[in-house]
């Protein structure tokens, strides 16, 4: 049996190029075999119907060699598209970490795993402030003051009872530490 590699790498990238065209949307400038491959490659039965084609006389009209290259081209494509997709998140990600960076804010919520380090306030005034530390997936850590108005204090910390209240309530929560008892303050002691 031959494999890939005895066809040649060149062929192969020759029918990547070919499937990239086509799902660029520019299907109609290939050639007939080309097309089929393509469909073949992109898993498009609906492209071989609209020419006619059923999947065995595709196969017939690709011929052997290009279908030997076939199942390689079709995983480095969907690779490609991938991997395209990843850097195309990580780049929209970056671009939002800059915002906060840079002291702008961003429409959209950045997830963060967030580590208290210190809490204070000032003596005599209602707001308090926390510094985490606050990490995104898979950047540099970032240490941020956050001041809580007086006005949101009652609001979060009823939330955050609220939370611990309920997940206690039905049992042991589902991230409790081995041993860990329920908390007095949950119930207002």
């Amino acid at each position: 049996m031959t494999n890939v590699s005895s066809i040649g790498s060149a062929d192969l990238a020759q029918l990547l190029s070919k499937a990239r065209t086509a799902a660029a949307g520019n299907f109609g400038v290939l050639s007939t075999g080309e097309k089929l491959a393509v469909a073949l490659i992109l898993n498009r039965p609906d492209w071989l119907a609209e020419m006619n084609y059923t999947l065995a006389e595709a196969i017939e009209r690709v011929g052997p060699d290009w279908l030997r290259l076939i199942p390689a081209a079709a995983r480095q494509f969907e690779q490609d598209r991938l991997d395209v997709a990843s850097a195309e998140a990580e780049e929209a990600r970056q671009a939002k970490l800059a915002m906060v960076r840079n002291g702008r804010a961003a429409d959209d919520v950045i997830d963060f795993a967030a580590t208290l380090v210190t809490y204070g306030e000032a003596p005599g005034y209602r707001d308090a402030h926390f510094v985490f530390d606050l990490q995104p997936i898979g950047g540099p850590a970032i240490r941020a003051r956050i001041r809580v108005r007086p006005e949101d204090g009652e609001q979060i910390v009823r939330h955050v009872t609220s939370v611990h209240r309920f997940a206690w309530d039905r049992g042991e929560p589902i991230d409790a530490k081995p041993g860990e008892k329920r908390p007095k303050w949950i119930d207002g002691h």
